[in-house]
């Protein structure tokens, strides 16, 4: 059994969004609670920590995670930032480029379609995963 730890912060966005300093800190707070022996017991060369990534940094990172496990191997997802609704109501992970266009609307592009997390959610063939979108 392994136990393997995606952990992405968004702190800075483009255009039309606020900023959420606190995202990267709550990142760095986790990562030392999940190496601490006591507590996580994580191997520190299964973390692995984005701060502020663009969009294919995140999915990259994601694939990484959950791709080519075992049934026993223990995955956790941890997620600080805006999650975001486009105008058909389909839901995105904020990356550190994500960004509305003149209109106002979310530029898909700039983000992480939570559809397309699932799908990697729903591939991995281990049995114990945690998601927490935060």
């Amino acid at each position: 059994m392994t136990k393997l730890a995606l952990l992405i912060g968004v702190s800075e966005y483009g255009a039309g969004f606020t900023p959420l300093p606190s995202a990267v800190e709550d990142v760095d707070a986790l990562h030392r609670v999940l190496v601490d022996s006591e507590r996580g017991d994580f191997l520190a060369d299964n973390i692995r920590v984005l701060k502020n990534p663009d969009r294919q940094e995140m999915e990259d990172k994601i694939y990484w995670l959950f791709h080519d496990r075992e049934a026993d191997d223990l995955l956790l997802l941890y997620f600080s930032g805006h999650g975001i609704k486009d105008e058909r109501n389909k839901f995105y992970l904020g990356t550190g480029i994500t960004e509305k266009d003149n209109r106002g609307s979310l530029m898909p592009t700039s983000a992480v379609d939570a559809n397309s997390l699932h799908d990697r959610i729903e591939s991995s063939v281990s049995e114990r995963q945690v998601i927490v979108l935060d």
